[in-house]
């Protein structure tokens, strides 16, 4: 394996082991500091706000500025040391605003992806998922190993652990992600068909998509934490159920380079929306804090599919001379845009109506979502396998 490829693959690895530690214990510790659902809600809309606009900003400042590397670095030891603020917080008001802080300086991780894919250029597109299911893997143990240690000592230990942990994945992106030199971009065809003011058709079809999906999740993946806890769980199911959304992921990226061979892209992503019904659908019925989280299998499934298919649509419909920015703007409306009505509007639905409405609800805009990625994303032709493409030279180099 080629050193490049060596880094950024052990990059992915640490970050699913930090993140493990923080994302998944995000709602349980602000509920913990005194915060309703519906004000939960208002801090995960905040942070997706965040990530929304910065994602795009990296975006462009990798595409035309500024190597992504170093903005990754940069943004990685921001977050290792803003994250140790957390300790300061006594209100959950001030955790909340922390928290959306300190997702501001982690936003330069939406790079990743976009770094891995210029330096898979040479190389099959399946090369992504395997590299990708490295931060399943990480992320899996930490949960597990996280929620262990928060249900014994408590979830004032989030900072002592995240923080060093995201100081490691500074120090590796450092030592082993170096920045590549500028080299002439490989030609790949323009996106033909329709445009809309300058974006292909196919793209904005798609983001729609995205967005809809995004929430859907939101809505569900962030409170079904609370459910979980609702139900008689505690910090260490909460952990062990992100391990188990891992345990499915790590063998369904594996295994995309198979399914690729029957499947489109735009097929896998929507059978992994229509993974996501079924599982809404569950969670809406079933009152039972070990069966909702055991759900959480097939929500590994789920995700990978569309996943890995969204990251290949998103490089395959933009221009090769706009690679991270594309990148950027799907992650930016999946994860940026979508969470704010998602967290929203399923933190108010959840507080009023019950889980069981919110999660029905969820089915219908997932559905809409697996249908318009089918209709909007046209198929590539099957035969050879076009490699991964460099971003332009202008581009040094992306929940």
């Amino acid at each position: 394996m080629e050193p490049d490829i060596r880094g950024i693959r052990r990059a992915f690895v640490l970050v699913g082991v930090a993140d493990g530690t923080f994302l998944p214990f995000i709602p349980l510790y602000l509920l913990e500091r005194g915060l309703g659902a519906a004000a939960i809600g208002a801090v995960l809309a905040g942070m997706a706000l965040v990530w929304l606009f910065a994602g795009l900003a990296w975006g462009y400042l990798a595409d035309h500025r500024f190597r992504p590397e170093r903005i990754l670095l940069a943004g990685t030891s921001a977050a290792a040391a803003l994250a140790l603020t957390l300790v300061l917080a006594r209100d959950g008001a001030v955790l909340g605003l922390l928290i959306v802080g300190l997702t501001l300086v982690r936003s330069p991780l939406t790079l990743l992806d976009a770094i891995a894919l210029r330096k898979l250029r040479t190389l099959s597109r399946t090369g992504y998922a395997r590299i990708r299911l490295g931060m399943s893997a990480g992320w899996a143990v930490s949960a597990v190993a996280s929620g262990a240690a928060y249900y014994v000592f408590g979830l004032r230990l989030i900072p002592f652990i995240y923080a060093p942990l995201t100081a490691i994945v500074a120090l590796w992106v450092w030592r082993a992600v170096k920045p590549e030199a500028m080299t002439a971009d490989t030609a790949t065809p323009a996106v033909k068909g329709v445009r809309l003011g300058g974006i292909p058709l196919a793209m904005v079809g798609f983001l729609f998509s995205c967005l809809l999906l995004g929430i859907s999740l939101a809505a569900t993946q962030n409170f079904v934490t609370l459910q979980i806890s609702v139900l008689g769980g505690g910090a260490f199911l909460v952990g062990a159920a992100a391990a188990f959304q891992s345990l499915t992921e790590i063998p369904t990226m594996g295994y995309t380079h198979v399914l690729t061979k029957y499947l489109s892209h735009p097929a896998l992503f929507a059978l992994g929306c229509a993974i996501y019904l079924g599982v809404f659908i569950a969670w809406a019925l079933i009152p039972n804090a070990l069966v909702v989280a055991l759900l959480k299998l097939a929500v590994g499934v789920g995700f990978a599919l569309t996943y890995v298919a969204a990251v290949t649509i998103a490089n395959d419909l933009s221009p090769s001379r706009l690679r991270a920015t594309g990148q950027a703007l799907f992650k930016s409306v999946m994860f940026g845009l979508a969470p704010i009505i998602g967290a929203l509007g399923g933190g108010v639905v959840y507080g009023t109506l019950g889980a069981r409405v919110m999660f029905l609800a969820s089915t219908v805009v997932v559905v809409a979502a697996g249908a318009i990625a089918l209709v909007a994303v046209p198929v590539a032709r099957r035969g050879v396998e076009q490699p991964l493409v460099a971003i332009e030279a202008t581009s040094p180099a992306t929940p």
